[in-house]
């Protein structure tokens, strides 16, 4: 009995020394970090900021419209026709009258007409009648009372009476020319221009055309 209880004794003597010498373990510190309530706004905004960039790296390309510039339109010109009558000239051979030779104080040779007589003009056209004239009397035809009119015929003219431009002398030539428009209704139509000087008219000069 004894003896078992010194094996007792024993076996707790070794299980107390083994004890001692086992390591003592201390409890493990956990480390929590301290939080701060302004890094959530931070890192809110730093969010937000990379969201906001990888938006704009992500988003197309904005197209500009360049808007041509507006031509103003110049408005085109119609061209107006132009119709141009080639008359024909009576000429008279340039055989002259002596001046004075009739014996008359006034009176006149003429050289040349445009247009020759019968001549075929288109209804309501603008021409001008021309007749070249040799001062064959004694008298010579004063610009101051003399001038050129409409005495009898169609009137085709536009004025009816014309002054001379300066006195003529027997033996000078002086060239009538007087605007006329030819008649609207087809027909055959004659005006006759004389000159006059004080009483005395002189030099008949007639046109003949005809209107088709």
């Amino acid at each position: 009995m004894i003896a078992r209880n010194h094996k007792i004794f024993a076996l707790l003597v070794a299980i107390v020394m083994m004890l001692a010498c086992a390591p003592t373990l201390a409890p493990a510190t956990v480390s929590v970090p301290t939080f701060d309530p302004n890094s959530v706004g931070t890192v809110i905004a730093q969010t937000a900021g990379a969201a906001s960039t990888q938006t704009a790296l992500m988003a197309p390309p904005t197209l500009t419209s360049t808007v041509p510039p507006t031509f103003t339109s110049v408005p085109t010109e119609t061209p107006t026709a132009t119709f141009i009558f080639i008359l024909p000239t009576m000429t008279v051979p340039p055989t002259f009258i002596q001046p004075g030779s009739s014996g008359d104080d006034y009176e006149c040779q003429i050289i040349s007409q445009t247009p020759i007589n019968n001549t075929v003009i288109q209804h309501t056209s603008v021409f001008d009648a021309r007749w070249m004239v040799v001062n064959v009397g004694k008298l010579s035809w004063d610009s101051n009372n003399a001038d050129y009119r409409y005495t009898s015929g169609t009137k085709m003219h536009r004025t009816g009476a014309f002054d001379f431009a300066q006195s003529i002398p027997p033996g000078g030539m002086y060239e009538f020319v007087v605007a006329m428009q030819a008649p609207d209704e087809p027909g055959t139509y004659t005006t006759t221009w004389k000159i006059t000087t004080g009483k005395a008219r002189f030099c008949s000069m007639s046109i003949t055309i005809v209107v088709n």
